[in-house]
């Protein structure tokens, strides 16, 4: 083969990465019952049922619960593998299991006596979608560390996720005010079944694997390897304390649609208005991710988280939301892409599906304890002070975890020096 077939390979091989990249995360991030399109139709719908904002909150963060466990997914993909195959037969499984709850769930009765049933088909589906997310995380550390293009990936994948949740904000404010929650279910279950096609192609070339003495060692030191670095241990406590963030989820949906009136298209629309910011996150970061000196990265990463925050002391009117959710979702994403590129150029591509999903699994668990805390904050608060207080109060706290992720920065410069030095 010449040089020129050479390069034409790579680059088709590149470019299918990235289709396949963007497709999943736009699949998943419409589909994912906590933050998708059906998420602000569900938190609707529970809150018609007369849900409290701590029950309301409390069960949203009962469905991340597969997030959090995302290491699990990890082992059995790192060191398991199935009929064969580390990646591919997983990933299947996992679109597989998504298809069929959603589809169960838009056939499924929706009334307040049967809350058991939403929960239990919303919990599979958060499972399959969860276990997908592990596999697609891994394929992009394995394909694009010996490329160098870990910031690029993320930030294709990002970009469509953020694409996809544009749509779904408008959307679902629609759904949630016209009560068609069965409808979306439905899509999603169609939507997931293309995930399963473009797995089933992109995937096809998995090596084939099975499980020996000598498989299951080499993963083995690998995941020892980077357990004990003290590299990879700050950054996991840097993205524990970034994402912990009370204001968001819950609280601020309640104080949209309840303190400020906001309809339920409204919050949708103030929604989009987040992941449209997101959006230009994504595409800078892209741009500029292989450019700017690691640590110059980290510090903006942590200012990012802080503004993220701190811009929903600014929100007062539907005007004001539309300008705080542009400003926080583009600082939001900035400091998102960031930290786990960071992450993905420093762990071992033997193990990423397990090592990765450990870092989401935290920062899932940190979101999920923090939207959990910021429910009962913001109702506890609100009966002794008003709304207003409550909410800023949740911001406070949200803002004081992120400067908190300064406290690791000298952890991160010892263990990793080259960051500081301007050829890195």
């Amino acid at each position: 083969m010449s040089s020129d077939d050479k390069r034409r390979s790579r680059e088709s091989s590149t470019a299918d990465a990235y289709t396949f990249f963007a497709t999943l995360y736009f699949i998943q991030s419409i589909g994912d019952p906590g933050s998708g399109l059906i998420a602000q139709p569900i938190r609707s719908l529970l809150r018609h049922w007369g849900e409290s904002p701590a029950s309301l909150a409390g069960l949203m963060a009962l469905l991340a619960i597969p997030w959090s466990i995302k290491p699990v997914f990890g082992l059995l993909s790192d060191f398991v593998p199935l009929f064969g195959s580390r990646r591919r037969n997983y990933l299947l499984l996992a679109n597989g299991m998504a298809v069929v709850s959603l589809l169960l769930l838009a056939l499924a009765p929706l009334s307040p006596e049967h809350r058991w049933l939403l929960f239990a088909l919303l919990l599979p589906t958060s499972v399959g979608i969860a276990l997908g997310d592990v596999i697609v995380d891994a394929l992009m550390v394995e394909k694009g560390q010996p490329l160098g293009l870990t910031g690029r990936f993320q930030s294709i994948q990002w970009a469509a996720a953020n694409a996809a949740l544009l749509l779904t904000g408008v959307l679902g404010g629609y759904i949630a005010q016209t009560k068609l929650q069965s409808l979306a279910f439905a899509t999603c279950a169609a939507l997931w079944t293309v995930a399963f096609a473009v797995s089933w192609r992109f995937a096809r070339k998995d090596r084939e694997e099975h499980l020996n003495v000598a498989s299951f060692s080499e993963t083995g030191a690998a995941l020892l390897g980077v357990v004990r670095d003290p590299l990879f241990l700050g950054i996991c406590v840097l993205l524990t304390l970034w994402s912990f963030n009370p204001v968001w989820g819950s609280v601020l949906y309640l104080h949209m649609t309840e303190g400020l009136g906001f309809s339920e298209q409204s919050f949708g629309n103030v929604t989009s208005a987040f992941f449209a910011g997101s959006l230009f996150g994504s595409i800078g970061y892209g741009i500029y991710c292989r450019s700017v000196r690691l640590s110059a990265l980290l510090h903006l990463s942590i200012l990012a988280a802080i503004v993220s925050n701190a811009v929903y002391w600014q929100l007062s009117s539907l005007t004001s939301a539309y300008a705080v959710s542009v400003i926080a979702g583009a600082a939001y994403m900035t400091g998102t892409l960031i930290q786990l590129d960071l992450t993905a150029r420093i762990i071992p591509a033997r193990a990423a599906a397990t090592v990765f999903a450990t870092v989401m699994a935290l920062t899932n668990l940190a979101a999920s304890a923090s939207e959990a805390l910021g429910g009962w904050l913001f109702e506890t608060e609100r009966q002794v002070y008003d709304q207003n207080t409550a909410f800023s109060l949740a911001v406070l706290v949200s803002v004081v975890a992120a400067m908190s992720c300064w406290l690791v920065v000298p952890v991160l410069r010892r263990a990793a020096p080259q960051w500081w030095e301007r050829r890195a």
